[in-house]
This record gives structure tokens, sequence and C-alpha cells, in this order.
């Protein structure tokens, strides 16, 4: 019991120094706070295009919708684009959204992002789970399923959809995150994407990938990368050790004009690899 309370109590004090935000509940873990952001200063134009990827039972796009003025939840004002490739749990996406005022704004897609065209296996643990992933062959929970789904890249996509440009992202892909945005690579060159937030946990051992790689990925482009908190983004200007450690947070890459959409905070690492950030 002792050692159970110390290995809570020091997780949750390691977490906190590194400003981690562990909770899965986007209220608290910065996802809302980076929607209204989003919503408040980017430059929609014509209209403002989100996707949703991962979207599940549409706990996101619900939110989106709700804090979106009315003025702008029209179709031709507001498009979100959502990807669930298990069946059962688009059937529930559907179901929760087609309420909610607005959810004409909504185009749902029945398939997976990543970085390659084709198809592959899904792990489905439960109908509409948070859990059910691409990644799944070391893990040690066993699926109830596994499922055929088509896999598209987010470049296709839009090549196919003709958007050309997105102004939020959002990837929740259980640890397939780094393989969507591969797939993006041509949009992120292109400048396309204005802010792409992806979740980062466990998973992404499973998928062998890391931060590592999205900071490779987005070298030599306006990008910067960022973990969004509940109240401000800390941006990273290079990788280093520290930040794969696999605990659950939500990260961005910010294009260079939006980085003034949100209150931002420097984080760095000194010498002893402390955490440290500059305002």
């Amino acid at each position: 019991m002792m050692r159970r309370l110390k290995w809570r109590l020091g997780r949750k004090l390691y977490c906190d120094a590194r400003g981690e935000q562990t909770s899965g509940d986007m209220q608290r873990n910065g996802e809302a706070f980076l929607q209204r952001c989003v919503l408040a200063n980017a430059p929609t134009g014509a209209s403002l295009v989100a996707f949703d990827i991962g979207a599940n039972q549409g706990e996101w796009t619900r939110a989106l919708l709700a804090a979106a003025p009315e003025a702008l939840r029209t179709p031709d004002r507001l498009k979100i684009h959502a990807f669930e490739p298990v069946p059962s749990t688009a059937d529930m996406f559907t179901e929760a959204v087609s309420s909610q005022a607005g959810a004409d704004c909504v185009t749902l897609n029945r398939f997976a992002l990543s970085d390659e065209n084709g198809e592959t296996e899904i792990a489905v643990y439960d109908d509409g789970a948070g859990t059910n992933s691409l990644h799944f062959s070391r893990d040690p929970r066993r699926p109830q399923r596994t499922e055929t789904v088509p896999l598209k890249t987010l470049d296709q996509y839009c090549a196919e959809a003709q958007v050309e440009h997105v102004h939020l992202v959002k990837c929740d892909a259980e640890g397939h995150d780094a393989h969507v945005i591969s797939g993006a690579q041509e949009s992120l060159k292109a400048s396309r994407i204005d802010v792409m937030q992806f979740e980062y946990n466990y998973r992404w051992v499973l998928s062998r990938t890391f931060l590592r790689d999205v900071f490779e990925m987005i070298d030599a482009t306006p990008y910067t990368l960022g973990r969004v908190d509940p109240s401000s983004v800390t941006l990273f200007d290079t990788w280093h050790f520290e930040l794969d450690r696999f605990f659950q947070s939500n990260y961005a890459l910010i294009h260079e004009r939006a980085l003034d959409w949100t209150p931002t905070v420097r984080g760095r690492f000194d010498a002893s690899n402390v955490f440290a950030t500059d305002r």
C-alpha cells in the first residue's frame, strides 16, 4: 500500500515539475482552450476549416460547435471534417452530433488517416472506446476483435476534397499520430495548416515513434512544436531526450503566423536536465 502511494505521489510530483497535463478531460488539458484561441484569432476568410482525426463519439467536434459563435455555425462559414474508422463508433458519432446546432457543418469520413493509402487492421477494445488503436501487437490488453479499415493520407484527402487550408487539426490516433503527421508533409511544407494538435502517450512506444521524429519532420518548416497546457502553449525550439517520456500530453505544431493566437512560453532543459520556462 505504501509503495503504491509513493509511486502515485512521485509520478504526480514529477509530472507537475515538468508541467505535464495528464488529464484526458479536454476542458482541463488545454484542448478546449486551444479551440477557443483559434476561433477567436484565426482569419477565416470564406470559412473556418477544422479536422477532427480520431473523432470517436464526437466530444471534440461537439465542443467546437458549442464554442463557435452562432454566426459562424453555418455550412458556408464553418467546415469540420471528422475521421472515425470503426463503424460502430462512427455511428455513435453521427448520433451524438446530429442533434447539435451546427451539425450540418460536419462531414464524417469513415476511414483512418495515416502515412499511406490502403487498409489495415484496427484493434477494437469496445464500441466507442477511446483506446481503439492501429497499434496493439504488444499491448497487454486483448481487444474484443479486429476490423479492417481503410487508410488515407491527410495530403491525399485534402487533394480529393479540395481543402486548400485548415485552421485547426486535432489528432487523437492512439499512437498513430506521428504517422498522420508524416502523411501531412506536403500540407505542412506548403503552410496549408495553421495549428495541428496531436496526442502523445505510451502508445507511441507501440508504434515505435518519438517526439524526436516530429521535430525532424518539421525541420526547415515554419512550424514550432509546443505542448498544449490549460491556459498557454509551451514552445520547444529543439528536441531533448527528457521530452520522450511517454506521459499523456497534447502537443501542437504551430505555424509562425499563428504563434500570437495563444499565450506562449518557451520551454527548455538546463545543463542538469531540469525543465524551466522563459517568458
